[in-house]
């Protein structure tokens, strides 16, 4: 018996010294934060994670990280650092990127009060996604219907066809 005893202590104490959060560990807590409204908190976590050897082993894990900081960074209205991620993670993870994740962040970044900074990121997911240019050009539209354009962000989507 007092071997087992023995054997439970030793392997909890490798399993501590081995320890640290596993890759689901800060993606409960990045999405913890990010939900209770602390996007902050939220980057720093998966800012964390990103950096942890275990978590950049497992490309699932690391997307789905990416895709809380992406969420985090929209929800504080940093279009222009939304647009740059999310171009980065469209480059690292192709297949998981798609026309409708542009849209959604651009509205959450509209939402926190950045509308030039979501009509950048729709005008990025339409260079990206040309066959959905249509969806694109509506939710520029709508963005402009709305209001809360400025003369210089009208002048550029002039340029660049959408007006």
């Amino acid at each position: 018996m007092r071997k087992w005893a023995t054997t439970i202590v030793l392997f909890a104490a490798f399993l501590t010294a081995c320890g640290g959060k596993s890759a689901a560990d800060y993606q409960n807590e990045a999405r913890a934060a990010l939900d209770s409204g602390d996007a902050v908190k939220a980057i720093a976590t998966v800012t964390e994670a990103l950096g942890q050897d275990a978590v950049t082993k497992d490309p699932a894990a690391s997307l789905r990280l990416e895709q809380i900081r992406l969420e985090a960074l929209a929800k504080t209205g940093k279009g222009a650092e939304v647009k740059l991620e999310l171009e980065r993670v469209a480059t690292a993870y192709p297949k998981n990127v798609n026309a409708s994740l542009y849209r959604s962040l651009a509205e959450r970044v509209k939402g926190a009060g950045d509308t030039p900074g979501a009509i950048d990121i729709l005008v990025a997911g339409d260079k990206r996604f040309p066959a959905d240019h249509a969806s694109f050009q509506e939710a520029i539209d709508g963005l402009k219907a709305t209001g809360g354009v400025d003369p210089e962000q009208i002048e550029k989507l002039r340029k660049l066809g959408y007006l």
